[in-house]
């Protein structure tokens, strides 16, 4: 049996439409190919003058982000387990590829933010550095297209304004 990785974000506290589409998209994937889905979500912390503070997300939250989706894959028919790990500021993206060379990932998949219609330069984003750094397939997942036209359209109001 092969492993998906699925990293997954809070979305600023609140799980986001990029997380839906990425679990329904890592749902067909599992339950077409039988493989076992790994929900990674990774803390960020800043170190400063003060301590190290999480700068992710409120205690418990990605815990518990975590354990929602893999109770629904599960519920799905799906083997699937939570992994939560910390990265330092800025390297999340290796903190996921460490991952899915631990959990020995065929794929590492994890939903797309943006909803614009041209692509933009994200540099410093989570995704493109996967996408340069990673030896094993990335998968971002877009969010579905109605949902991409919702996130749009207050943006397109506020140009308007």
């Amino acid at each position: 049996m092969a492993t998906l990785l699925l990293a997954v974000d809070t979305a600023h506290n609140e799980p986001g439409r990029h997380v839906n589409a990425a679990v329904e998209m890592v749902r067909d994937l599992a339950a077409s190919t039988g493989d076992k889905v790994v929900v990674l979500h990774v803390h960020e912390y800043a170190s400063g003058r003060f301590g190290r503070i999480r700068v992710d997300c409120p205690d418990d939250e990605g815990e518990s982000l975590v354990s929602d989706i893999v109770a629904d894959l599960r519920a799905a028919g799906i083997t699937a387990e939570g992994d939560v790990r910390e990265a330092d500021f800025g390297h999340t993206a290796r903190r996921i590829l460490a991952a899915g060379n631990d959990h020995d990932a065929r794929i590492i998949l994890l939903g797309s933010h943006t909803s614009k219609d041209l692509p933009s330069l994200t540099f410093g984003s989570v995704a493109s550095r996967l996408l340069h750094l990673s030896r094993r397939p990335v998968l971002i997942v877009p969010m579905r297209p109605a949902e991409a036209r919702q996130a749009a359209e207050p943006a397109a109001e506020a140009v308007a304004t």
